[in-house]
């Protein structure tokens, strides 16, 4: 309801018509390594990361558009959002969209996507931190994603729209099974599949 909200307000607010993408990807960044205490993927994170920019368009089809949570340059802190999505953009030649405001502003992020003319129909993967996730999902039409543990990498969450319909229909995949698949396995894509100890 409350993306519904958010939509009127953005057409009374003269924005234009409202549509919506075709599919919204939505990842956490990959794992990070705590005893390091630095905002950078861990060695692993940056293997998962390598393995999805395989694994989304061999699975998935034509990658559209590449979003990522705000990168604070000052401070370097979340840097892993920006970085996982990097091999996707170097598979896919996509260049990647920074929401800059995300650390405040991740429901309206959500809530403009569904009408920003760049994403209209489009297939597009959103990289973001992972307490700010499910603000994100509710803001894109779907109240049910709960919260994300501080040590769960793996999901992958896939919001399909029909035309006109801003509630999507919800796949929620686990990515160590998606690794497993054959359309990853046998995936013809600039980047090798990497395994993840």
């Amino acid at each position: 309801m409350r993306v519904l909200v958010l939509a009127a307000a953005f057409v009374l607010a003269g924005a234009p018509a409202l549509g919506q993408p075709a599919e919204v990807i939505l990842l956490r960044h990959g794992d990070k390594d705590r005893q390091r205490g630095d905002y950078n993927l861990s060695p692993r994170g940056f293997r998962r990361a390598i393995n999805l920019g395989r694994l989304l368009p061999a699975c998935f089809g034509p990658i559209q558009r590449i979003g990522s949570y705000r990168l604070a340059v000052e401070s370097e802190k979340n840097a892993r959002s920006y970085q996982t999505a990097v091999p996707l953009a170097v598979a896919t030649g996509l260049n990647i969209k920074m929401f800059t405001d995300s650390a405040d502003g991740t429901p309206y992020d959500g809530a403009e996507l569904l009408q920003a003319g760049w994403a209209q129909g489009k297939t597009v993967v959103l990289f973001w931190e992972h307490r700010r996730m499910p603000a994100l999902a509710m803001a894109l039409g779907w109240d049910g994603m709960g919260a994300i543990g501080k040590d769960d990498f793996d999901g992958l969450y896939r919001l399909r729209y029909t035309p006109g319909n801003f509630l999507p229909d919800v796949i929620v995949s686990r990515e160590s099974e998606l690794f497993q698949q054959a359309c990853f396995v046998n995936a013809t894509s600039p980047l090798p599949a990497v395994p993840l100890p």
